[in-house]
């Protein structure tokens, strides 16, 4: 008889859940209403909800089966493609009712040409505003559409019970597993979504880069969902700058509904044009279709240079206060008791468990202490260039030990997948920082990485951000130099002169390959160090 054994509990899902239950709940509270279609704000909560589930359901991925996380992932994006059409229609049609009550009150009135007292038929905004109904009509019935399918697929119904059911675990065991992995991750993950913000930086002061302004509006989108999920991770839940990621996308969202206006007028003008339609005189005290159009363009221009203006002056005090640099130190600093060491561990007594945790994969154990050893032989002979101390050589001890362990699972994506471990495991007792660094030595053991969009590298100082490059490129070599994993490598001497670092080593055997492989890898230690590498 076979009996399943559940999974033991992690300190990251038991977390997860807390955070997607309510989303869920958010979620599913609103389908009777997005079905009446009654009232506009029940298919605006689901869409909001649906997306914050969408975002947060990645983040806990490992959590749930593969296949199981695949099925509700999908069945959330595409109810989240029905509403988001359904409800950027809603806007639409809000907005010109809204326009056309401020010009019945004659808001505008003191400008006859801009403003009538009324929408008289045949004029753009009742044209479009009809077009938007019958459009919204046929949109709802693909909404009901595929809320059906969602509730006939029971991913729903399954979500509730999975989450469910872990909850109830996790309430149920006596000792609660360690929560130290999961404050790293979250910095990891907020961290890289800011760094994808501020990648977009360079186009806030073009005012003609809408494509771009519509980037850093989705960017900032998802930096605010990660927050939200991470928030009870730290001191005062990150309000300050959930709040201001918040106005920048209310911005850019104001922005983005002008863009979208003035692209839907520009192609009707064209037809216009194409069609000569503006040659038939409208009746008596009407305005010609195309001029009232033009003139509705003409509104949306300018309310647009408005909102960019506002957009501009608030992005630029953001970066004059320092927000983004305070984001980044507080990932850190401001995370609540739960969630750090009570004691700060010395390095001699975290060897013991690095190496055990190392035994994760067995099979490349061997490997991982001959790139230690050819790790440490090298910072050794190099400190006169690097001028690292005995800290940072025991965290390229422990890199050089772990950087394998996700082979585990298979060689393809073995090396992220082992920094991800590392940053994440709940039984290795290392600081915040600490994690990070090794993680990111880790993952550039194998292939090129861009560091500067990497999320962990973005909180670190500027000494920090040096050693991780340097302790990097020694484990690029030292790996190369083991390429086959065959320990033929006896010592390693280098020599330093102004141009080159030549490197002789003693070896049982020919090891044309190893040279090789370690020279191919030598990419980053020739910039950080300055020096070609010759090996001999």
């Amino acid at each position: 008889m076979v009996v399943n054994v559940p999974e033991p509990l992690k300190a990251e899902c038991i977390f997860g859940v807390q955070r997607l239950l309510p989303l869920l709940d958010a979620f599913s509270t609103e389908i009777e209403g997005v079905k009446l279609a009654q009232d506009i704000e029940h298919i605006h909560r689901m869409r909001v909800a649906s997306r914050r589930l969408r975002a947060a359901l990645p983040l806990f991925a490992s959590c749930f089966q593969k296949k199981k996380y695949q099925q509700w992932m999908l069945e959330i994006q595409r109810i989240t493609r029905a509403l988001g059409e359904a409800r950027d229609t809603d806007v639409q049609i809000a907005f010109l009712i809204k326009l056309e009550k401020k010009r019945r009150n004659g808001i505008h009135a003191d400008d006859p040409a801009l403003a009538p007292p009324f929408l008289l038929k045949g004029e753009a905004e009742t044209i479009l505003l009809s077009q938007l109904q019958k459009k919204r009509l046929r949109l709802q019935a693909t909404v009901v559409r595929v809320l059906k399918k969602l509730e006939n697929s029971g991913v729903i119904d399954d979500m509730r019970i999975s989450l469910s059911d872990y909850q109830q675990r996790s309430q149920n065991i006596r000792k609660k597993p360690s929560p130290y992995g999961i404050a790293p991750v979250a910095a990891t993950r907020i961290a890289r979504h800011l760094t994808i913000l501020l990648s977009h930086e360079q186009w806030v002061h073009n005012p003609d880069a809408v494509a771009e302004h519509h980037a850093i509006r989705i960017a900032a989108k998802k930096l605010r969902y990660t927050l939200e999920v991470y928030a009870p991770l730290y001191r005062r839940g990150l309000k300050k700058y959930l709040l201001r990621i918040k106005k920048v996308q209310e911005i850019l969202g104001d922005l983005h509904d002008c863009d979208v206006w003035i692209d839907s007028v520009m192609v009707i003008l064209l037809k216009e044009h194409l069609t000569s339609r503006e040659i038939n005189t409208p009746k008596s005290g009407r305005v010609s279709p195309v001029t009232s159009y033009k003139r509705f363009l003409a509104e949306r221009e300018k309310e647009r240079k408005i909102l960019y203006r506002r957009f501009v002056r608030y992005w630029d005090s953001l970066g004059r206060f320092r927000l983004w640099d305070g984001l980044y130190k507080d990932l850190n600093t401001e995370r609540i008791r739960k969630y750090r060491f009570s004691v700060v561990h010395p390095d001699q007594d975290l060897r013991p468990v690095v190496t055990s945790r190392a035994l994760q994969y067995p099979d490349g154990l061997e490997h991982s202490r001959k790139v230690t050893d050819l790790a440490l032989s090298l910072f050794d002979e190099l400190e006169p260039l690097h001028r690292m101390g005995g800290h940072e050589r025991f965290l390229l001890e422990c890199a050089g030990l772990l950087h394998d362990i996700g082979w585990k699972s298979s060689q393809k994506g073995h090396s992220n997948r082992s920094a991800d471990m590392i940053v994440s495991d709940e039984n290795l007792p290392l600081e915040f920082i600490d994690r990070g660094i090794i993680g990111l030595v880790v993952k550039a053991h194998r292939a090129k990485i861009r560091f500067e969009s990497e999320g962990f590298f973005s909180l670190l100082s500027s000494d920090e951000r040096n050693n991780v490059l340097m302790l990097a490129a020694l484990i690029r070599i030292a790996d190369g130099l083991d390429y086959l994993h065959l320990g033929s490598i006896l010592s390693v001497h280098c020599i330093l002169n102004p141009q080159q670092i030549i490197m002789e080593i003693s070896a049982l055997r020919d090891i044309s390959a190893e040279k090789e492989r370690a020279l191919i890898k030598s990419d980053l230690f020739t910039q950080v160090f300055e020096r070609t590498l010759v090996i001999r």
